[in-house]
Parts: structure tokens; C-alpha cells; sequence
């Protein structure tokens, strides 16, 4: 299924059509794995901020046929203009439009729909209402001035499609999503491939183990939770975990930090203390942290 769909993409547009988003991410080193073994010669493109783990960076740059695009914008300037991405794209949207006086926004925060009556389904944005009421800078911008917009520029310069690691899984939009195009959208603005959809987390670590792939070195190994980790056999049967970071991604994005009790912060903490440093003071993180240590116990106990 999963070659199938990379054959149908590339068919239409060709390998000099297309291109695979390439982070150094577990999921895209997967994908990047499967679309070369088919055509060896597919371009591949990383997105350097120079936010990601050093120890990603330099396992991308162990891959040949790799274009290294950069952002106009720095993170510092970033969150000096907008702000920081947190809980989740989401949330972060509505109260950055909400502080703008936009009424939908606005809506989306009180549990309403668009025309103020009660919705069900947004009853969970309620609780942020004191992050939105709060001085603290949010937006749902990073992504998009960090990674979006220098994309839409190689992508309008080049002229290639590109083939994504995306999981329906992980999150709500990309389940929307998923919904909507399935795996390939033709016909769109932006045509796309996201050919591993249905992998389920699971998925991924168990592709890794039984194709040996080698990841990134920020995650670790691979184990499974009954196994002690060093263990070189697999019964397959067990949840499989990472020893290290399960997600990479940005060292500074505070999106979900407060689900595992900040315990990427704390790494980054331990194993790089000049990092933890430069995001804590010189981005000020730490007034983001200090806020949601005070008040996420009260918000994560609304309903």
C-alpha cells in the first residue's frame, strides 16, 4: 500500500517533479528509506532552523542528494513579533486572532460556534481563556514563517510536489486532513503525497527494528517496555518504545510540554546546557514555563 501510493505520486509528476521532506525525524527517515529503494535518485529536502537537535543535522548530512534550505526569519525575531506556539497550533491560533478582535476567535474561546451559540465540540478551549487573558506572547506563526513559507518559496522556485511523512495519527488537523484528501491530493493548490497516513506510531518503530534502519541518535534506541533496554531479541508482541526522545523536532517548541511534565526541557537541560540556556534566557522561554507551571494544575482540571 505504502509503495504503491509513492508509485502513483511519482508517476504522475516524475522524479525531477517531486521531492521528499526530509528532517532527520524517525517517520521521514522511514519514508526517505522506502521512496529511494524504489527510485534511488528522488531529490530530498531539509528544513534547517537550526532549531533541531545537532545530532540531527549532522545524521542529515550523512545522506546524499539533499537540498539545505534556511528561514527569512530567525526563532528569536519570531517570538519577538508573535510569539510563542502553545498548547498546540490550535489553541494558539484562536487566541492570537482572539487578542486581534476577530469574533470567531473570540467565539472559540468561549465554547461557541461561529454564530455565538454553544458548540459541544469547543467546550475545550474554555480552559485556555486564562492564557489568552494572560501577557504572555502566543501565535500559531513558528511553524508557518520557520517552516511554511521557505517551502512555498523552494516549491515555487523548483517546481516540485512534495512527498510528506505525515500521520493521520498525530494529531486532530492531520486527521481532518486525512479525511479530506486521503493519502495523494491532485488536485489542489498544493499537490501532495503523504503516503504514511495509516502508520500508527507502533508502525514506525517496528518498520525501524525489522528493516534495521538506522535513526537519528537523539532517540536512542529501540525497546520494548517488558524488555530491559540492551536487549538484542524482539518477540515483536510488546509496545515499542524509544530510549531517548520519542519526537524531535524543535529543541524550544513548548507545544504539549506540560503532558509529560517538561520532560524535554529537562534533557535539554542535562545534555546541553548552553541550549537550554539561549532558549530559557536569550528567547525568554522562561516566562512561557513560569506561567504554566503556575496555572496548568487549574486549566488541566476544567472541563
Amino acid at each position: 500500500m505504502l509503495v504503491n501510493r509513492i508509485y502513483t505520486f511519482i508517476d504522475r509528476y516524475g522524479v525531477e517533479g517531486v521531492y521528499v521532506s526530509f528532517s532527520g525525524g524517525k517517520d521521514s527517515t522511514i519514508l526517505l528509506h522506502v521512496v529511494r529503494s524504489i527510485f534511488p535518485d528522488v531529490k530530498a529536502v531539509f528544513l534547517d532552523t537550526w532549531l533541531e537537535y545537532p545530532e540531527i543535522r549532522k545524521f542529515v548530512k550523512g545522506f546524499k542528494n539533499v537540498d539545505i534550505i534556511k528561514p527569512v526569519l530567525n526563532m528569536k525575531d519570531i517570538i519577538d513579533q508573535y510569539g510563542w506556539c502553545f498548547p498546540g497550533k490550535d489553541v494558539a491560533e484562536a487566541i492570537w486572532y482572539a487578542r486581534k478582535g476577530k469574533r470567531w476567535a473570540i467565539n472559540k474561546l468561549h465554547g461557541l460556534d461561529k454564530n455565538g451559540n454553544p458548540n459541544e465540540f469547543r467546550q475545550q478551549y474554555i480552559k485556555w481563556l486564562p492564557l489568552y487573558e494572560s501577557d504572555i506572547p502566543i501565535s500559531h506563526f513558528c511553524c508557518i514563517k520557520q517552516k511554511e513559507e521557505p517551502i512555498a518559496i523552494y516549491e515555487k522556485e523548483t517546481g516540485r510536489h512534495p512527498i510528506l511523512a505525515l500521520l493521520a495519527s498525530e494529531s486532530q488537523r492531520r486527521r481532518e486532513s486525512y479525511f479530506r484528501t486521503g493519502c495523494i491530493s491532485f488536485d489542489t493548490a498544493r499537490p501532495m503525497s503523504k503516503p504514511m497516513s495509516f502508520f500508527t506510531e507502533q508502525d514506525i518503530l517496528h518498520y525501524i527494528v525489522e528493516k534495521n534502519i538506522k535513526i537519528a541518535s537523539p532517540y536512542g534506541v529501540i525497546y520494548e517496555e517488558n524488555q530491559c533496554i540492551g536487549q538484542n531479541s524482539f518477540c515483536m508482541a510488546g509496545k515499542l518504545k524509544c530510549s531517548g526522545e520519542q519526537r524531535t523536532g524543535c529543541m524550544f517548541c513548548p507545544v504539549g510540554c506540560h503532558l509529560n511534565n517538561f520532560a524535554k526541557f529537562k534533557r535539554l537541560k542535562e545534555h546541553n546546557l548552553q541550549l537550554y540556556n539561549y532558549c530559557m534566557e536569550e528567547l525568554n522561554e522562561k516566562q512561557l514555563i513560569e506561567w504554566i507551571h503556575k496555572n496548568i494544575y487549574k486549566i488541566m482540571n476544567t472541563k
